[in-house]
């Protein structure tokens, strides 16, 4: 039988498994609790607020799981659409651009320096493993440990 604190203590480990799945920083959770919600903590939530707060976390999650398929009917040579978000991802972990267009911008001015392709999205496999290992050397996650941390998250 389930309790009502064992349903509090599963809304709380969805909340923060989809907040680190988004890539959030615990600044960025805060003041997304303390702009939508008015409180400091997700302990100071109703049972509404955490199921709400859950679907749009999720909402957002699928968004990014999503993104850059429309790339995936391309040539074989080409960087998957899960390469694209894997370097966009980790990107975010060590950029120090305030925007995503920021992010954006000095993301193809690193491909460009690393690989001589301009944009990100247009590069090969093979330069999407340089931009991988180049990244993690900076300190991001890498994708394998990114997994790997998820996959522990959700047992």
């Amino acid at each position: 039988m389930t309790t009502p604190a064992d349903k509090r203590a599963e809304q709380y480990r969805q909340i923060h498994g989809l907040v680190r799945l988004l890539g959030m920083n615990d600044e960025a959770y805060r003041d997304m609790l303390r702009d939508r919600y008015q409180v400091e903590s997700s302990k100071q939530l109703s049972t509404q607020q955490r199921s709400s707060l859950i679907k749009s976390l999720r909402e957002q999650v699928h968004g990014k799981a999503q993104k850059f398929n429309e790339l995936s009917g391309r040539a074989k040579h080409k960087a998957s659409p899960a390469q694209l978000r894997a370097i966009e991802a980790m990107w975010a972990q060590v950029s120090r651009a305030e925007t995503s267009e920021d992010r954006r911008k000095a993301l193809n001015a690193f491909c460009k320096r690393l690989t001589s392709v301009e944009v990100v999205t247009w590069i090969c496999k093979d330069d999407a493993k340089v931009l991988i290992k180049a990244i993690h050397a900076m300190g991001a996650q890498s994708p394998e440990e990114f997994n790997r941390n998820k996959n522990n998250n959700q047992r």
